[in-house]
């Protein structure tokens, strides 16, 4: 049986100083790892949803902004799918999908490319600022227009710059192959047969859940708490390629637990329908800083910490919240915060976020050396 005791008194006194220090108001932290013929679970809650006293405490139903964990956990597998049924291919174009009247230079991007955030796009473009200035029924239509017309900062395929841009047309380009909403499209075709659509989903703009606080909506004032944190997600309605994603600690892990059985068992069944994992991070992995749009742990300094392996994938979100997959070690690894709060000029989490990751690797290699599944 594993002992917990250690490591809840590390994690507790390490959560309590970051909430102190005003890192995050709150969190949830949690970790799957195969021991002793089977796979345990670890979940954890620390704070409020906001430095305000009346707070929600974070629990087990706490909602977060997950932000870009939106690419890999919704963007990518609606991709797929869509592939899987579509018979699209990664060499399919935006010509094959918008036509060939797009400028010259983008009639060649391909689905892979933009994947794996080598388009060409640059990173990042506040459209919003334009946007709210337009009627709603007309910004969707216009953001992409905008991208369609971007300056390319490099020549497709030549290099690698994580974009934005990159999964904000993906989002387009599901929805214009596909007919239905990203939205209608997650939630009802992958989220709802594997049990998740209560613990991931994009809210609409007027629901109200509990969720904790990131930070004041710059064009009404108004502190976010259940709407999108991200600026051209909010503008376009909450729901884009990029983000727009809510979840619970829960969702995020049982999506990760579903991405690394998949992995390791080598099937084309599970939230990224279509695919053999592993043959496609490994193929893209060997000269790519983002395979199949996830994240690799950095030789030094990376978030993930220092223990993770060769093989690990991952990504970040803006707001404070991070997945990591390690399948050489068999672990799922999530952190969940509300970093911004109350201001996205607070970057205390790049030191916290390996220092926790380190920590729970380290309690782990203090235990029964994991059997192999």
């Amino acid at each position: 049986m594993v002992n917990y005791n250690k490591l809840d008194t590390l994690l507790s006194g390490s959560f309590k100083e970051a909430i102190e220090e005003k890192i995050f108001s709150g969190a949830a932290f949690g970790f799957i790892f195969f021991n002793e013929g089977k796979f345990h679970r670890f979940e954890r809650y620390y704070g409020s949803c906001s430095y305000e006293k009346s707070s929600t405490v974070v629990n087990s139903r706490t909602l977060f902004d997950l932000a870009s964990l939106t690419k890999p956990l919704a963007t990518l597998p609606a991709l797929l799918h869509l592939m899987a049924s579509h018979s699209l291919k990664w060499e399919t174009s935006l010509a094959d999908v918008f036509g060939s009247s797009l400028p010259p230079e983008k009639t060649k991007i391909t689905f892979q490319q933009l994947v794996t955030h080598s388009a060409g796009f640059p990173s990042h473009r506040n459209y919003y600022i334009d946007l709210i200035k337009q009627p709603e029924q007309m910004r969707k239509k216009q953001l992409l227009q905008a991208i369609l017309e971007e300056s390319l900062e490099y020549q497709p395929g030549k290099q690698q710059l994580y974009s934005d841009l990159d999964f904000m047309l993906l989002g387009f380009l599901i929805e214009k192959k596909s007919a239905v909403d990203l939205k209608s499209y997650v939630e009802d075709r992958l989220y709802k047969p594997l049990g998740l659509k209560n613990d991931l989903f994009f809210p609409s703009p007027s629901s109200h859940h509990s969720a904790v606080e990131t930070e004041k909506c710059p064009w009404s004032g108004k502190m976010l708490s259940g709407q999108v944190h991200d600026d051209n997600c909010r503008a376009m309605g909450s729901v884009a390629g990029h983000a727009g994603l809510f979840g619970t600690l829960i969702g995020v892990l049982r999506a990760g637990e579903g991405l690394l059985t998949q992995y390791l068992n080598k099937n084309k069944s599970g939230l990224c329908q279509g695919v053999d994992l592993r043959q496609e991070l490994v193929k893209d992995g060997k000269n790519r800083c983002w395979p199949l749009g996830f994240d690799r742990p950095a030789e030094t300094g990376s978030s993930s910490g220092r223990y993770l392996s060769s093989s690990a994938f991952g990504h970040l979100g803006f707001t404070g919240t991070s997945l990591w997959i390690d399948p050489e070690q068999q672990l799922v690894i999530v952190l969940l915060s509300n970093r911004v709060h109350p201001s996205r000029e607070n970057t205390k989490i790049r030191q916290f976020r390996p220092l926790i990751h380190d920590c729970v690797l380290e309690w782990l290699r203090s235990q029964t050396t994991p059997t192999k599944k």
